[in-house]
């Protein structure tokens, strides 16, 4: 029989393990995201809403309305867009300004990661000839880190509060 003391260790082990995981994790990770990780994580859950939103609305417009892909793809980029930047400023930055500035610099954020994505994606496909498919792998990995990270340190950085004397 053990005493309330192992058994006390014993279950704290894994949470012990757990910890550890995790904090290797973080260590991995560039200090602005460690140090932020739940906000990158509502960042994480925002972006896969609004990708299923923008895809949701290229297959609405092409498959339902017998409209052009490009269209379609663009009038859901703009509507994930939008959703992205409501609910990001709502929720994950809450403590910036929300503006038509702050929606610019976001909405220039937004389209860098585009165009990293699509050089990330004819790197792989016309530079290595690789399947395109690895890029694109690629650029879900890098692409929220390098959003994310502007987004926190320009686009909805937090302006120091004004001294009124």
């Amino acid at each position: 029989m053990r005493n309330g003391k192992e058994q006390k260790s014993s279950a704290a082990l894994p949470t012990q393990i757990q910890n550890l995981w995790l904090k290797k994790i973080l260590n991995l990770l560039p200090p602005i995201i460690s140090n932020n990780f739940f906000d990158f994580l509502k960042y994480g859950i925002i972006g896969v809403v609004g990708t299923l939103l923008q895809t949701g609305t290229l297959f609405l417009v092409v498959e339902k309305w017998d409209g052009d892909p490009l269209l379609g793809s663009t009038i859901g980029f703009i509507l994930s867009l939008l959703f992205s930047y409501a609910a990001n400023s709502r929720w994950t930055f809450k403590e910036s300004e929300r503006s038509s500035m702050v929606l610019i610099k976001y909405t220039i954020v937004s389209c860098a990661g585009l165009i990293l994505n699509l050089l990330i994606l004819y790197l792989f496909d016309r530079v290595l000839g690789w399947w395109y498919g690895y890029g694109q792998i690629t650029s879900i990995i890098i692409i929220p880190i390098h959003n994310f990270i502007l987004n926190k340190i320009w686009a909805f950085k937090a302006q120091p509060a004004q001294k009124v004397d």
